[in-house]
C-alpha cells in the first residue's frame, strides 16, 4: 500500500515536471509533492489475541481475525475468534471497537462453547450457545462476562441448570 502511494506521488511529480513555465503548473506540482493519506478502508487481518483465566475454560489462549477498519480515533473489527483452554473451547463472532491510543476498547460476541472433561463451574462434555461482553479499559488488560445456555438432551439425574455465567480476565492485543 505504501509502495502504491509512493509510486502515485512519483508519477504525479513526473507528469507536472514538463509544465514548469506557468504559476498554475507550479502550484499543481507543489500540491502533488505533498504525500496524501489513503482513505480509510476495511482490511482482513488479525483483530485480537491473548491469554486469559476464567470459567469455564480455565487458562485459555484466544486468537481472532476479521475485517478491520483503522482510523486516527477509533478502530472497528468484525471478527471471528477461537478460544481454547484446559476446561473447554469456544468459537465466536462479533464486533470489536478500540478507543484511542491507550489499548482500551469493547466488544460484543456470540458463539458456541464446548466443555472438556474438567471445566470450571459447568457440566463436562456439553455444548453451550450464548454471548459475551468484553471490556479492556487500559493497555489490553481486561475481561469478559457472558451467559451461555446448554443445548441438546440432558442425561438422567443431571441436577444443574441449563444456563451458566462465564467470565475471564486477562491480557490481549
Amino acid at each position: 500500500m505504501r509502495v502504491t502511494i509512493a509510486m502515485a506521488c512519483v508519477a504525479g511529480a513526473l507528469s507536472a515536471a514538463p509544465a514548469k513555465g506557468s504559476a498554475q503548473s507550479a502550484r499543481a506540482a507543489q500540491s502533488d509533492s505533498v504525500p496524501r493519506t489513503p482513505a480509510t478502508r476495511w482490511q482482513f487481518e488479525q483483530c485480537m489475541g491473548g491469554l486469559s483465566y476464567g470459567a469455564p475454560l480455565k487458562w485459555a489462549l484466544a486468537y481472532g481475525m476479521g475485517f478491520v477498519r483503522e482510523s486516527e480515533k477509533r478502530d472497528w473489527c468484525f471478527l471471528g475468534a477461537v478460544k481454547v483452554g484446559f476446561g473447554g473451547a469456544s468459537m465466536n463472532v462479533g464486533l470489536a471497537n478500540s478507543l484511542g491510543h491507550w489499548g482500551s476498547g469493547t466488544a460484543v460476541t456470540a458463539g458456541v462453547l464446548r466443555t472438556f472433561n474438567d471445566p470450571m463451574g459447568a457440566t463436562a462434555k456439553r455444548t453451550y450457545v450464548g454471548g459475551s461482553v468484553h471490556l479492556w479499559p487500559l493497555l489490553a488488560l481486561g475481561g469478559e462476562v457472558g451467559y451461555y445456555t446448554r443445548v441438546g438432551a440432558d442425561p438422567a439425574g443431571l441436577s444443574r441448570g441449563r444456563g451458566m455465567v462465564t467470565w475471564s480476565t486477562g491480557f490481549g492485543f
